[in-house]
């Protein structure tokens, strides 16, 4: 029977030490490399606005006083498309106010409201009209500053009525729903955007404030 020594017992622990070492080690590895594999995929969230110049912060609510406002339209047959995307919002709403375009799922940073109807685009408060630009992607975009540091955000709109500079005045007719490449699967539609204080709130829970 051959005995063996204390220092061959402990030759094989250490031996045992490291190899269980350079198991975590490799596993380690491996799950990095699979996250970093996620992150660099074609499919990727991105803001609205990262498609114009006005990248911007989004929140949910609005704090403090706003400017008496009403819907950007009259039309009695107008529902939401889309939905302004809430970071505190289930998985569910959220996944429901994403927008698919180019590979790329894009957080809604406004809301669509769409009708098989063309309607009437209306300004939702008196204000002055800062510009109205044209893009192959989000269409013909029309912004109006308000007072109490609000600005109203109008894309894919046609016909527009208003150009830059012009003084408009609440429920005034401003343009009609029309179309655009990211919003395609919309149809006929309007994207709407509001800011206060330079940063993107959710109109329907000022509309909803304002009773409109």
């Amino acid at each position: 029977m051959i005995r063996r020594s204390s220092k061959y017992f402990l030759l094989r622990g250490l031996v045992a030490f490291v190899l269980g070492l350079v198991f975590i080690l490799g596993y380690a590895v491996t799950r990095s490399y699979q996250s970093n594999n996620v992150e660099t995929e074609d499919v990727r969230y991105v803001s609205y606005e990262i498609l114009t110049d006005n990248v911007m912060p989004v929140i949910n609510e609005q704090e403090g006083e706003t400017t008496s406002i009403m819907r950007p339209y009259t039309a009695e047959k107008v529902e939401i498309g889309k939905s302004f995307y809430d970071y505190n919002s289930d998985e569910t709403n959220q996944e429901d106010s994403v927008i698919y375009y180019e590979n790329t799922y894009i957080q809604n940073t406004g809301v669509d409201y769409t009708s098989k109807q063309e309607f009437d685009i209306n300004a939702i408060a008196d204000g002055t009209v800062l510009s109205v630009t044209k893009d192959d992607i989000v269409g013909t975009t029309v912004k109006i500053e308000h007072s109490n540091n609000m600005i109203s955000v109008y894309q894919s709109i046609k016909d527009v009525e208003v150009k830059e500079n012009d003084q408009v005045t609440i429920g005034q007719v401003i343009g009609k729903s029309g179309t655009n490449s990211i919003g395609s699967e919309l149809g006929n539609h309007l994207h709407f955007e509001l800011y206060q204080d330079d940063v993107l709130v959710n109109p329907e829970t000022i509309f909803n404030n304002q009773g409109n």
